[in-house]
């Protein structure tokens, strides 16, 4: 694509602020907020270079492809995670993935429920169970830092707060009133 054309760049960055959106919206604001800042600041870059500095064609390439490679490859991995999630293989088996870790939680082979669920959330990074799961297993093993780490994770993906007096127990904190 040619560094001078304004439009094929904007429609690139709208691609990339739509994955960033999707990525705010849905509790994983930490990846929306890095892809925003970093399509915000190539086409900040890319129109200061192009509009007030008449930069050369090698630098407004650089600019353009470095904003085209940030906003596809979100685009990109967003979807390949939507599919993951919703049409894989194992997205069809999420319910009996489940049910595999929680029974490896309450026999107390803790590896393999840290396993399982780690597979889940590779599956669906949206899965607050999931998290809330691997987050108590790693807690049974001692690994308090990364149990509360997945606590973390799982609030900001709980948008719709369905799991969130359980996190507040998690998280050691009582709930007002």
């Amino acid at each position: 694509m040619a560094p001078y054309a304004f439009l094929p760049n904007v429609v690139a960055f709208l691609i990339g602020q739509v994955a960033a959106w999707h990525y705010l919206r849905t509790g994983r604001a930490w990846v929306g907020g890095l892809v925003t800042l970093g399509i915000w600041s190539f086409l900040d870059a890319w129109l200061l270079a192009r509009y007030v500095y008449a930069a050369d064609v090698a630098t407004l390439r650089l600019l353009a492809g470095s904003l085209q490679v940030l906003a596809g490859g979100a685009a990109l991995r967003l979807l390949q995670q939507l599919w993951r999630r919703h049409r894989s293989p194992a997205a069809r088996q999420r319910i009996d993935r489940h049910r595999d870790a929680l029974g490896a939680y309450l026999r107390g082979d803790w590896r393999a429920a840290i396993a399982s669920y780690r597979a889940l959330v590779r599956t669906d990074p949206w899965d607050a169970a999931a998290w809330i799961g691997l987050g108590d297993a790693l807690a049974r093993t001692g690994n308090r830092k990364a149990a509360d780490r997945c606590y973390w994770r799982a609030t900001g993906v709980d948008v719709g707060k369905a799991h969130a007096d359980l996190l507040q127990l998690r998280r050691g904190r009582r709930a007002a009133g």
